[in-house]
Formats: C-alpha cells, structure tokens, sequence
C-alpha cells in the first residue's frame, strides 16, 4: 500500500509537471503568432524599400515557424537557422531605418521586432524544458516493486487482477510522455493561430 500511495504521488505530481509545461508553451505558440503580426503591421510604418523588405521577410518568417511544428524548436535545426537569419536581416533593416529616422515609429516597430524575437528564445527554452530523466526513472523502478509486490500478495492470480494495475499505471505515464513531447505523439501543440496569420498575411500581399 505504502508503495502505490509513493507512486500515486509521483505521478501526480509529474502530470501536473507536464501539463503545466505543455499549456505553457500553447500559450507561446499564441504569442508568437501575435507578435509577428503586430511586427508586419508595424513595418508597414518605415519608410522604403526597408518597408516592402521587412514585410517580405515577415511572411517568410512565418513560414519558417510553421516548419517548426513537426519537430522540437530545439532541435530542428534548419528551421532554427532559417528563423534566426530572418531575425538578423530584419534587425539590420530596423538598425538602418534607425541611423536616418529616429522617432516613436520606429522605436515601436523595433520594440515589437524584440518583443518577437524574445517570445522565440521563450519557445526554444520551453520546448526544452521537460519532465527530468531522473524523475522518468524513479517512476518506472517504483512502478516495477509496486506491480511486482502486488503480484505476490494477490490472493487471486487470475489474469485480469495481475495486468490491470501495470496496464493502469502504463496508459497514465504514457499520456505524461505524450504531454511533455510536444512534437511527436498524438497530444500536439495548436499551430491555428499561426496557421491563420499565414493565410492572412498571403492574402494581403496578393492585393
């Protein structure tokens, strides 16, 4: 009993872990959407050919980002280095128009280039920001003596009394696995918001 009571508490607590981490980094995708749109709306303020340029890097971005759903932020690395060259061309676009044209414009519109380029180190850490291996371990060796032990003292050996407990405990940590894999499994991050900038940002530069 002392045994299932330990590896209640574990795993409760790690679902809890996962969860939490797992409704961050949506919250992040969100963001992320939010600020490029208000960085391409706010590049529509400088003056040309910086304009046209930032905005055409934008919607590249944006594409960029999309590319990152099907993996880890943290470990799809073209995808990383197509999204951070993008940043640096914009930064030095922003630091152009800045040297000429100093005024709350273009301090707005710089500000929202940094606000977009924090909210992507935000989701490279959260991406990499998982349930410790240490924690995964202590789960499955307590696991293992809790359904081992159970197995001996059941007074009735029958096959359904000596799988439902393991079979019980598997399916939980496995939907702990899923929420803290973001990029593989069947419990995925949302991509709509920035599925729906995409398809709007393409339609304003068809006009």
């Amino acid at each position: 009993d002392g045994l299932f009571v330990l590896i209640s508490l574990l795993i409760g607590f790690t679902l809890s872990l996962a969860a939490n981490r797992y409704f961050d980094r949506r919250s992040l995708a969100v963001q992320d959407a939010i600020s490029i749109r208000t960085t391409y709306h706010r590049a529509a303020t400088l003056p040309q050919p910086y304009r046209e340029h930032s905005q055409t890097l934008l919607r590249e971005y944006v594409a960029a980002r999309r590319e990152l759903t099907s993996a880890y932020l943290s470990t799809d690395k073209p995808a990383l280095d197509r999204s951070q060259g993008i940043q640096n061309q914009l930064w030095t676009d922003a630091a152009a128009v800045a040297e000429f044209d100093r005024n709350d414009i273009t301090g707005g519109y710089i500000s929202s280039l940094n606000e977009m380029i924090d909210v992507h180190e935000k989701r490279i850490a959260a991406s990499e920001n998982r349930v410790p291996l240490t924690i995964w371990a202590l789960i499955i060796c307590v696991s293992l003596i809790a359904a081992f032990t159970r197995g001996l003292t059941l007074m009735s050996r029958s096959r359904f009394n000596l799988v439902l407990v393991p079979l019980t405990i598997a399916v939980v940590v496995a939907l702990i696995a899923d929420l803290d894999t973001p990029g593989r499994g069947f419990i995925r991050i949302e991509q709509k918001a920035m599925q729906r900038l995409d398809a709007d940002l393409k339609a304003e530069s068809s006009h």
